[in-house]
């Protein structure tokens, strides 16, 4: 794809597509007799925008040559990655796994040394480029198409879960399920390098001021390659290092630093200009949650906005909404999830058939197999069934109540007036078939009072 605004030119394979690097064989050589390319103090080997990878299985060779201090020519060993100039040896995969790195105690003889990483059957992982080292920029396994032997491979971008094909482990390295072996004819291709940012704010300058000693310089945002940068020195122009040649300074792969050379002086001003495209000027956005480019949210990306105006929302797992209340449709219509849930609707909510109203709960019926405790209880209790108590008599008191009683008969053995209460006037209902009165003693109802006997109907009372 052209940059946004250039003409499509037919047939472009410059920005658009790639033909990746051979992975299947790649030798660093190096001169081995150079104490600025082997250093003894700090164990490590210097190959410029090297190819390597950590933990790779590589195999040495002194190139003619004398072997450097600690190392035998012809011998594999394990890559410990230190920067993307540098690297160090380890004796086993587990060495390398753990960074302990080989003593080299000595700098070889002859300036043809390698390093070579290949198909082995052992190497799972490879770095990915095209154009003879150029580091490859891609976010997508499916931006690659990687042949075998002819035969096209799987994309995975999960590199801790697949089963066949490659996937993506980080920046450009790409992991095989199995290691490809030294027959194993490799072909790859690179669709659609990822666009640099493209916004009028990528056109910022870094400042700072050198101490004489310091290499290394933070940039305010990344750069997606040196040719994004424009660095001077006290208003003079500096060149990067690329293909190899070293220069003034270099761009840190994955990162948000650049790498002088040699330490600009005390004092020095610096200045690095980011060069990136010049979009539209209606908006000051310089990122997206920290990222420019293609970006999209990841579980680690928390929203914060305010009002959220959608047709649906579809949540997986738990929602949570403000401690106080959620409005809907209106301050009138509120649900509050706190210690409780209250729903609060003054023509009433809806509870699967039934009708939750400010004052009560419509009910057709209620089924329990506990125990149902009520302060009082409205109706005449015609449909009631199994419900006993203890035997109580009608009592000899003027404000008796309503009785329950589990015998069918009984007696009134003194006199009794049966009323409600002087406020509570009205009817007075026992349970018992039959009230049998006392000879010589009275049963009396107030009046204004009805006593009605049977009430749950069972037969005609006898009195």
């Amino acid at each position: 794809m052209p940059y946004l605004g250039n003409q499509h030119i037919v047939g472009d394979s410059v920005n658009n597509f790639k033909v990746l690097d051979d992975i299947s064989t790649y030798t660093a050589t190096f001169d081995g007799s150079a104490s600025s390319v082997v250093s003894t103090a700090n164990e490590t080997i210097k190959v410029l925008k090297h190819r390597f990878v950590q933990g790779q299985r590589v195999t040495y060779n002194n190139g003619g040559g004398s072997n450097i201090g600690g190392l035998t020519s012809g011998t594999a060993y394990y890559v410990i990655e230190d920067t993307a100039h540098t690297i160090k040896l380890a004796t086993s995969a587990a060495n390398a796994s753990s960074l302990t790195a080989i003593n080299l105690n000595a700098v070889g003889g002859g300036t043809s040394h390698t390093l070579n990483a290949a198909f082995d059957g052992v190497n799972k992982k490879f770095r990915i480029t095209h154009g003879n080292g150029n580091h490859a920029r891609f976010h997508h396994a499916t931006q690659l198409s990687i042949a075998i032997n002819n035969v096209i491979q799987r994309a995975n971008n999960d590199h801790n879960n697949f089963s066949e094909g490659y996937a993506i482990q980080i920046k450009n390295i790409i992991v095989f399920k199995t290691a490809p072996t030294v027959n194993d004819i490799f072909f790859g291709t690179l669709l659609g390098e990822t666009l640099g940012t493209f916004d009028i704010q990528d056109n910022v300058v870094d400042y700072h001021t050198a101490d004489g000693s310091t290499l290394v310089y933070n940039l305010s945002q990344p750069a997606p390659n040196s040719q994004s940068l424009l660095v001077s020195l006290n208003g003079v122009v500096q060149h990067p290092t690329s293909d190899g040649v070293t220069r003034s300074y270099e761009l840190t792969a994955g990162s948000n630093t650049i790498v002088f050379s040699v330490a600009p002086a005390a004092g020095v001003e610096i200045q690095i200009r980011h060069l990136g495209f010049a979009g539209a000027t209606s908006s000051a956005v310089t990122g997206f949650y920290g990222r420019t480019g293609n970006v999209g949210l990841t579980s680690t990306d928390n929203i914060t906005t305010g009002n959220i105006n959608a047709q649906n929302i579809v949540a997986t797992g738990i929602a949570t909404f403000g401690s106080s209340s959620t409005v809907i449709d209106g301050d009138a219509n509120t649900i509050k999830v706190g210690t409780a849930l209250t729903l609060g609707h003054t023509q009433g909510i809806q509870f699967h058939t039934q009708n939750l109203h400010s004052a009560g709960f419509e009910i057709n019926q209620i089924n329990a197999s506990g125990i149902i405790t009520a302060s009082s209880f409205s109706g005449d209790g015609s449909s009631l069934t199994g419900v006993t108590q203890s035997d109580t008599p009608l009592a000899s008191s003027t404000q008796s109540t309503v009785f329950y009683e589990s015998d069918d008969e009984t007696t009134v053995s003194t006199d009794t007036t049966l009323s409600r209460s002087s406020s509570n006037s009205g009817v007075i209902y026992t349970k018992f078939q039959q009230v049998v009165v006392a000879p010589t003693k009275s049963l009396i109802v107030a009046a204004g009072e009805t006593l009605v006997v049977d009430a749950y109907g069972f037969r005609t009372p006898d009195i």
